[in-house]
């Protein structure tokens, strides 16, 4: 079982812009971080003909994602969410499940390390994914992350939330396992070697 996580950001490292809200989740000026796949709307038969995309929809077994990224998303994804699996959802506020049409998520106050075991127990043969900036830099902080895929849109965004900060590591080694460059996105997939 392996972890991934797979994130578009900006050349100066934002992933999403400034003020994301529930009607903006991408915040101001950060839909242009998904304007190299095709879609109008968060469904899997969409986002999936883009063969990037397909590979992490085929392993995913379970997901871990922040609050923001529910709390701002949720909206977007409608009865039946693209992820069909159990989604954890990392927060402080307790809450009862949001079952959907094939997803349920979770809520989890117990933590970081919490979440990960439940979303380990839910999936049998398939792998773990982080999902949003702020999860994927609890992953790095815990040293749970074992794969991380950055999809590079040549834009300067200039202000927003960046990818990196706020990881408390001095520093992570990466060892880069593929390069694929297209219209305007390079998809970068690095092995996480851990903190050195």
């Amino acid at each position: 079982m392996t972890t991934y996580a797979s994130i578009s950001t900006s050349l100066d490292g934002y992933y999403v812009g400034s003020s994301p809200s529930p009607q903006h989740p991408m915040g101001n000026s950060g839909s242009v971080l998904h304007s190299w796949f095709a879609h109008d709307r968060a469904d899997r038969q969409q986002l999936t003909a883009e063969n990037i995309l397909q590979e992490d929809f085929d392993r995913l077994g379970a997901m871990i994602m922040g609050r923001d990224s529910y709390e701002h998303a949720q909206a977007a994804w409608g009865p039946r969410p693209p992820f069909e699996v159990p989604i954890f959802v990392l927060t402080h506020r307790a809450r009862p499940d949001d079952v959907r049409d094939g997803s349920t998520f979770h809520f989890v106050t117990e933590g970081f390390s919490a979440a990960l075991e439940r979303a380990y127990a839910a999936v049998s043969g398939t792998d773990v994914a982080f999902h949003g900036g702020g999860a994927i830099k609890q992953a790095l902080n815990h040293g749970a992350l074992d794969e991380l895929q950055v999809h590079l849109v040549p834009v300067l965004l200039r202000r927003g939330r960046r990818l990196f900060d706020d990881v408390q590591n001095n520093m992570i080694a990466l060892e880069q396992t593929r390069v694929v460059a297209r219209h305007n996105v390079t998809h970068l997939k690095y092995r996480v070697l851990g903190a050195g």
